[in-house]
Formats: C-alpha cells, sequence, structure tokens
C-alpha cells in the first residue's frame, strides 16, 4: 500500500511538471531522439555575475533568476540585470576553438562575443554565422546540474546544441517531454 501511494506521487508530480513546462505547438514537435530521463534542464547563470563566471546546466526552476534569460537586439542578458548600471550578458570569450567556455560578463554593446543568432533551435555565435564553421552554444553530453556548458561547431539538430527558449528559460530541448 506504501509503495502504491508512493508511486502515485510520484506520477502526479509528473503531471504537474509537464503541466508547468507545455510549450506552443510549433516548439513541441518530436525530438530527434527520445527525451532523457528526469526533469527539463535549463542554462543556468549560477549565483555570481561576476566578469568571467562560468555558466551551466541546471534542473529549471520556474522564475529562478539564474535561469531568466533575455534575448535583446542580439545579446544574452540575465534578466534581473537589465536596467541596472552593469548588465550581465552570455559571453563567447575570445576563442572559437571546440570546446571554448561560455560565462557571464558585462555587457557590451555590439561586443562580437556577446552577440547570438538563435536559428532552428541552435544559439550561434554571430560572428561565425557566414562562416564555414559556424559555432554554436552546445550543453556537451551531460544533463547534470553543474554540467559546463562550452561552445562546438554547430551540427544541424544535434541534442547537445538544441534549445527551446520559453518563459525566459532556455531550456535543453531533449529534456523536455
Amino acid at each position: 500500500m506504501l509503495l502504491a501511494r508512493h508511486l502515485l506521487a510520484g506520477a502526479v508530480a509528473i503531471v504537474a511538471v509537464s503541466t508547468v513546462t507545455a510549450l506552443p505547438a510549433a516548439a513541441s514537435a518530436p525530438a530527434s531522439r527520445t527525451a532523457l530521463a528526469g526533469p527539463p534542464v535549463c542554462v543556468d547563470a549560477t549565483n555570481s555575475r561576476a566578469n568571467g563566471s562560468q555558466i551551466h546546466l541546471w534542473q529549471c526552476v520556474a522564475n529562478h533568476t539564474n535561469q531568466r534569460l533575455v534575448v535583446d537586439g542580439g545579446h544574452i542578458k540575465v534578466e534581473d540585470t537589465i536596467g541596472t548600471g552593469r548588465e550581465v550578458c552570455l559571453d563567447a570569450t575570445n576563442s572559437r576553438v571546440n570546446g571554448s567556455r561560455v560565462h557571464l560578463w558585462q555587457c557590451v554593446n555590439n561586443h562580437t562575443n556577446q552577440l547570438w543568432v538563435v536559428k532552428g533551435g541552435a544559439i550561434i555565435v554571430k560572428d561565425t554565422l557566414a562562416s564555414a564553421n559556424p559555432v554554436c552554444l552546445d550543453a556537451t553530453n551531460s544533463r547534470a546540474n553543474g554540467s559546463k556548458i562550452h561552445l562546438w561547431q554547430c551540427v544541424t539538430n544535434h541534442a547537445n546544441q538544441t534549445f527551446v527558449i520559453d518563459d525566459a528559460q532556455i531550456k535543453v530541448k531533449d529534456t523536455l517531454s
């Protein structure tokens, strides 16, 4: 009986999470591979807003300030810094080599390291878009809390490079059900 209650409670929790993370029809099309078991995973700015703070993945939490990111004029800004004297953006660093880190940095208007293009679920460093090897935001092969996010040469429809932007969260698509 206790096991049945535990399983029922788990099923109710799954339904509740699914209800909260419902996506528009266009965004909920089937992924190229089966969704991973577990809750949705989001790009997370960590608790620091200091220059050089590396971003990572974390289980999505509705309205969590570390996961509220706004695309604004090509910049991806940490929402709680918008309108302050020091807005903070996702920054690709000066390297475009596979595995290069992505971190936070004070926003600089039209700085090439901070300009991104969202195209078909991929988040591409804008200055690489017209090159033979565009570079994308990449979630690596892990979906565990704290997994680092880096840059990698874009691969069309690759699960590590396919994101859904929903209610100011950047979610790794293959973690959505």
